[in-house]
């Protein structure tokens, strides 16, 4: 971990100086939880951040959207089950109630289902998920199989932390095969190999979790080769370049710290 200590102070400084500006929530909260996935300790979380995400959820149990209480919620969570308890199951029944006309979650009550919300959703809450939920959300990935790298990866860490088997046996293994032949040679992920974009450290770093849920099915190259993309693309600060800073770097954070943890790589 020593490698990733940078990573962590840089990411550290920018929720304390995010909540100190006011920026939105979701930002902050996202990347504090996957600080606490990546081995942080929430002791280490500015006490403000915890006071501001308990006063700015309204009084039907969420918060600005379906993806900001999401992760407003997890972040409570990790912080206290128990303590929070019941902010959190407002939370939850808001949430429930924000299920669109498809049985699934878009980014509102009125939007189409999208992966990337309802897949993380699954990943992040697998008690969210029900039988009928999750064959809607396999019938919405055979409608966009191999389409973008990054939804392959929500399919995968949903149907994983859910303990789901397609009703077709051979979708897993297909998306599995499927995200790792568009792996560049570098070791880097796009939306897609051919894409004209350059690789980035958001679809590098979802797409070797997604990888992981299924491990076995993995070459050790493939992670390997993402591992040190990763590494050889981080800049002095230990942060990536990417557009929304935090973002791209604590889902790194996180990528290689489940690296280190499933042990197929080592520092």
């Amino acid at each position: 971990m020593d490698k990733l200590f940078p990573t962590i102070m840089s990411l550290r400084s920018m929720i304390a100086e995010m909540n100190r500006k006011n920026l939105e929530l979701k930002r902050i909260t996202k990347t504090a939880s996957l600080l606490i996935c990546s081995g942080l300790s929430t002791n280490s979380i500015p006490v403000d951040i915890t006071w501001r995400c308990l006063s700015e959820q309204r009084g039907d149990g969420g918060w600005l959207s379906i993806v900001d209480t999401m992760w407003n919620t997890y972040f409570l969570q990790l912080l206290g089950p128990q303590q929070y308890k019941q902010q959190i199951d407002k939370a939850k029944t808001f949430l429930l109630l924000q299920i669109n006309d498809h049985g699934l979650w878009g980014r509102s009550q009125r939007d189409i289902t999208r992966i990337p919300v309802t897949g993380i959703l699954f990943y992040l809450f697998p008690d969210f998920a029900n039988n009928d939920r999750l064959l809607l959300l396999e019938e919405l990935w055979q409608s966009e199989k191999n389409s973008l790298t990054y939804k392959a990866a929500y399919i995968l860490m949903a149907f994983k932390a859910t303990g789901y088997t397609p009703e077709d046996k051979t979708l897993t293994g297909d998306t599995v095969k499927w995200l790792i032949e568009n792996q560049r040679p570098d070791g880097s992920f796009a939306p897609w190999k051919t894409h004209p974009v350059a690789s980035d450290v958001f679809c590098t770093s979802v797409a070797i979790l997604g990888l992981l849920q299924y491990k076995e099915s993995v070459l050790p190259e493939t992670f390997l080769k993402s591992y040190n993309w990763l590494l050889s693309n981080r800049i002095s600060s230990g942060i990536w370049p990417y557009h929304e800073i935090e973002d791209g770097t604590s889902w790194a954070l996180y990528a290689l710290t489940q690296l280190l943890k499933h042990n197929v790589v080592t520092q």
